[in-house]
C-alpha cells in the first residue's frame, strides 16, 4: 500500500493550478567552463565540460523552477536538454545589470544549469536558447519573458595537457614516525581531476609511476626534481613524447616537502620539471579551506603552471614577480565580481558542481586561500599549450642523431642533474645518467657562470657551460637555490665530472668501474612464493623484477629500469639511480597494454650494459 497523501498538499496544488500563470523573466545567459564573465570574454575550449547558466528573475514572491535548454551546434538540428536540478527564484534577485545578476552568478542554486554533452561542445559555433520552464512544486508551465533570445558562442580546439607524474616513495625513520610513504591513488585521482576541471584543456593525458626516491628522507624539492629530470631525460631519449610535462609528487606522511618548479620558462619548454607535496588538507592549518580530500591537486596545479611560464602575483606572501596581474588582491575578479569561477565537479570523487565567487576565490599562482584559475592565468596557460603543440607537432619525435652538434655521435650522451646554492656557493651532483637513444645535447647558455668540467683519462679537461634553473617558489631572503639539468656529449674516456661556480669546483662525481651485465633477469609474481620463503615467513606481496649483478659491491654502479609495451620501440623509465637489483612492479602501470618487456641498464654514470626480458603478457605480472 502506498504512503497516505496529505489532503492539504493536494488542495494547495489545486489552488495554485487555478491561480494566475506564474511568470518569470530571462535576464541573462552564460556559457562557462572554468571562469567567465557575462560578455563571454574567456575562450571556450572544444569538448571541455561546459555548463550553460540561465538567470531568471521574478518581480514578486519566490518560486523554484526547472527547465529545458534548446541547443544547436553549427547547422545541426536543435536538441533539448533538461536542467541539472532546479533554480530558486526570489524577487530580491531581480534585474539584468551586472550588479543585479551578481548574486545569481555566485550561487549555483540561483541559476538554471545545463551540462552540455561533449558532442555539442565540439569546435565551431553553438546556439542556445531557453526552452520550457516549469514550477518545480506544481508542474505548471512558467511564462518566461525572454529579452535575451538566442545566444551564440564559439568553441576552439585546444591541445591536451600531457603529464607524467613520478610518485616518489620514501621511508621515514627519525624524527618523524617510521614508515614508508607514497601518494595514494586518491591523491593522483584528485590531481588529474582538478587539472581537467581547472586547466584550459578538454583532455589530460595522465600517466604515473611509483618509484623509490634516490635521496634519503627528509629531502627537499630540488633533490626530488633532479630525479624527475633524470627520468624525463631517459624517457625522451627512449622515444617518449617531448611535449610531456613531468611532475614529482611526494606524500606528507613523513613530513611536509615544500614544492618547487625548476625554473619558469620564458618560451615553450616542457623539459622544466617540478615537484610538490600531497596529503589530507586538515593536516596543515594553511590548507583548512580545502575540503575535497587532497591538497595535492591545486598545489600541483600551481607548480605545473610555473612550467607553463606563470609567475607569482605577490598578494598573499608569495614573491611579487608578475606586475601585470589584473585583479585586486590576487582574486579572480576585481571588487565588481565581473568574473566568476565555475567548477564542473567530479561525481566519481564526490565533488559537486559549484560557482566560485570571484572576490572570494584567488588565483592559483598566489599563496592565498580558496585557489582556482583566474581568466588571466587560464588564457596564459592556454597560449603556452598552443605554442608547445606547435613546437612538438609529432608525439614521440626525438632529435635526429645527425642533428647533434659537435659530432655528438662519437661522444657519450649523459644527463647530469644537480642542486646548486648560489648564495653559499655550494652544490651537489645528484644524478649522472647515460642516455640510450638519439637526443640532442642541451644548447650552451649565454651565461657561463655555471659549468660541468669533464676530466678525461689522458689528463685533459673540458668545460661545458650549463643553465641554472632557479627555484622561484621561495620566500624573500631565502637562499638562491636551483637546478642543473643538462644533457652533455662527453668524451667516452671521461673519469670524473665537476660542477663549477665561477670557475671554482664545488661538487664532483667519479665515474665508476666498467658496469657488468645484469643476469637472470626475471619477474616474480605474488603467487610464486618459494618453499624457503614460506619457511622464513616471507610473502611476496607484489610482482617483483629481479636480477643478478656479478660486479655488485665493486662500487659506483647503479641501475636504470625501463619498460616497453610496443616490443621495444619506445621505453618508459620505472627507476633511475637504483642501488638494489630488484624493483617492485605495479601491473596497473601497464593496464592498457597487451604485453610488456623490461630492460635493466647497469651504469657507472658514463657507460652502461643492457639486459632485456622477452615480451610478457600483462596477466603474467
Amino acid at each position: 500500500m502506498g504512503r497516505p497523501v496529505d489532503p492539504s498538499a493536494i488542495e494547495a496544488i489545486r489552488k495554485a493550478a487555478k491561480g494566475p500563470r506564474p511568470r518569470a523573466r530571462l535576464d541573462a545567459m552564460e556559457v562557462t567552463q572554468t571562469v567567465q564573465d557575462l560578455s563571454g570574454s574567456v575562450p571556450l575550449v572544444a569538448t571541455k565540460p561546459t555548463f550553460v547558466r540561465a538567470y531568471l528573475g521574478v518581480s514578486s514572491g519566490a518560486m523554484t523552477v526547472r527547465g529545458e535548454l534548446r541547443v544547436r551546434h553549427g547547422p545541426g538540428p536543435w536538441t533539448t536538454l533538461p536542467s541539472a536540478g532546479t533554480a530558486d527564484l526570489d524577487a530580491s534577485r531581480n534585474g539584468s545589470t551586472p550588479a543585479e545578476l551578481r548574486s545569481r552568478r555566485e550561487t549555483i542554486a540561483y541559476s538554471l544549469n545545463f551540462l552540455l554533452p561533449s558532442g555539442l561542445a565540439g569546435a565551431g559555433t553553438l546556439q542556445v536558447r531557453l526552452g520550457e520552464v516549469r514550477d518545480a512544486a506544481t508542474g505548471r508551465k512558467v511564462q518566461v519573458t525572454d529579452p535575451v533570445h538566442t545566444k551564440t558562442v564559439t568553441f576552439t580546439a585546444s591541445p591536451p595537457l600531457r603529464l607524467r607524474v613520478i610518485n616518489l616513495r620514501y621511508t621515514s625513520v627519525d624524527p618523524n614516525p617510521p614508515g614508508t610513504f607514497a601518494a595514494t591513488a586518491s591523491d593522483l585521482d584528485h590531481l588529474r581531476s582538478w587539472l581537467r576541471r581547472a586547466y584550459p584543456v578538454a583532455e589530460v593525458r595522465f600517466s604515473s609511476i611509483t618509484t623509490d626516491a634516490t635521496a634519503t628522507w627528509p629531502f627537499e624539492a630540488p633533490e626530488a626534481n633532479t630525479q624527475v629530470a633524470a627520468i624525463r631525460a631517459l624517457d625522451m631519449a627512449s622515444g617518449a613524447d617531448q611535449g610531456t610535462h613531468y611532475y614529482g609528487i611526494v606524500a606528507d606522511g613523513g613530513g611536509f616537502m615544500r614544492g618547487f618548479a625548476a625554473g619558469i620558462p620564458g618560451t615553450p619548454d616542457p623539459s622544466i620539471v617540478a615537484s610538490g607535496p600531497t596529503g589530507l588538507p586538515q593536516t596543515w592549518p594553511n590548507f583548512a579551506w580545502d575540503s575535497d580530500g587532497s591538497y595535492g591537486d591545486w598545489y600541483g596545479g600551481h607548480e605545473l603552471a610555473h612550467t607553463f611560464g606563470r609567475f607569482h602575483p605577490g598578494f598573499c606572501g608569495e614573491t611579487h614577480d608578475d606586475p601585470a596581474y589584473p585583479f585586486t588582491a590576487g582574486q579572480l575578479a576585481n571588487n565588481d565580481g565581473a568574473f566568476v569561477g565555475f567548477d564542473v565537479g567530479d561525481s566519481m570523487l564526490g565533488l559537486p558542481v559549484a560557482a566560485l565567487p570571484g572576490t572570494a576565490w584567488h588565483d592559483v599562482m598566489t599563496y592565498c586561500n580558496f585557489q582556482w584559475l583566474s581568466s588571466y592565468t587560464y588564457e596564459g596557460i592556454r597560449d603556452r599549450l598552443v605554442a608547445e603543440a606547435a613546437l612538438f607537432p609529432v608525439p614521440g619525435a626525438v632529435a635526429a642523431a645527425a642533428a647533434m652538434v659537435g659530432g655528438a655521435m662519437s661522444h657519450a650522451l649523459v644527463h647530469v642533474a644537480g642542486v646548486v646554492n648560489l648564495t653559499d656557493r655550494s652544490a651537489s651532483i645528484q644524478q649522472v645518467t647515460p642516455l640510450p637513444g638519439p637526443i640532442a645535447p642541451s644548447p650552451p647558455p649565454a651565461d657561463t657562470r655555471l659549468a660541468i668540467r669533464t676530466h678525461a683519462s689522458n689528463g685533459t679537461t673540458r668545460d661545458h657551460p650549463v643553465v641554472f634553473k632557479p627555484n622561484l617558489c621561495r620566500d624573500p631572503g631565502e637562499d638562491d637555490i636551483g637546478l642543473v639539468d643538462t644533457i652533455l656529449a662527453v668524451d667516452p674516456s671521461t673519469t670524473a665530472m665537476e660542477l663549477l661556480i665561477d670557475g671554482i669546483a664545488v661538487a664532483r662525481f667519479e665515474v665508476g668501474v666498467t658496469p657488468s651485465l645484469a643476469e637472470n633477469l626475471q619477474v616474480r609474481r605474488p603467487e610464486a612464493d618459494t618453499a624457503a620463503d614460506e619457511a622464513a615467513g616471507i610473502t611476496v606481496a607484489q610482482s617483483t623484477l629481479s636480477w643478478d649483478d656479478p660486479s655488485a659491491g665493486d662500487g659506483g654502479q647503479s641501475y636504470v629500469v625501463q619498460a616497453s609495451t610496443d616490443h621495444g620501440a619506445t621505453w618508459t623509465t620505472l627507476a633511475v639511480g637504483a642501488r638494489r637489483p630488484t624493483l617492485q612492479l605495479d601491473p596497473s602501470d601497464f593496464a592498457d597494454a597487451e604485453q610488456v618487456r623490461f630492460r635493466v641498464l647497469t651504469t657507472n654514470g658514463l657507460s652502461y650494459t643492457e639486459a632485456t626480458t622477452e615480451d610478457l603478457t600483462v596477466n603474467e605480472l
